[in-house]
């Protein structure tokens, strides 16, 4: 009985998710967990060690919303832009689809003064981040970039 070759058993191997599958997978479960604990890490390290973990909920429905949106966009983007390109270019939409989710969510409270600084930042970076991040996550690296 021969052995099998490594490389043609992983040829004959197929994917236990297609690609649509786990870009959702990662922009739905990966990206708003992971920016929610970067988030975190972040307010600890530049309060001294001390951050309340009731922002955490708060950041990760955000997030989640954030990356809803967006995965659609990044799964279009993937058919004609190679990574390198692409993580940036869904950071960007994602940064955008943030601050247009916080003016929705703030136009629906009634507010009618201007939004401060602060919220609008924060909001753009974690909004970025986890969909930068989410679009490296499901990047298929064992195939040919186009």
């Amino acid at each position: 009985m021969p052995l099998e070759n490594p490389s043609e058993k992983d040829a004959n191997r197929r994917s236990m998710t297609s690609p649509w599958a786990r870009r959702v997978l990662v922009f739905v479960g990966l990206g708003p967990v992971y920016s929610a604990l970067i988030t975190w890490s972040v307010v600890a390290l530049i309060s001294g060690g001390h951050a309340d973990v009731y922002g955490i909920p708060i950041v990760y429905l955000f997030s989640l919303i954030v990356c809803a949106i967006t995965a659609p966009v990044d799964g279009l983007l993937s058919y004609v832009t190679p990574i390198r390109l692409r993580a940036p270019l869904t950071a960007v939409v994602g940064a955008a689809v943030a601050v247009g989710v916080i003016f929705f969510l703030v136009a629906q409270l009634g507010n009618k003064g201007p939004l401060p600084l602060g919220l609008l930042m924060t909001s753009l970076i974690v909004g970025a981040a986890a969909t930068s991040m989410s679009s490296l996550l499901s990047h298929n690296h064992s195939a040919a970039q186009p």
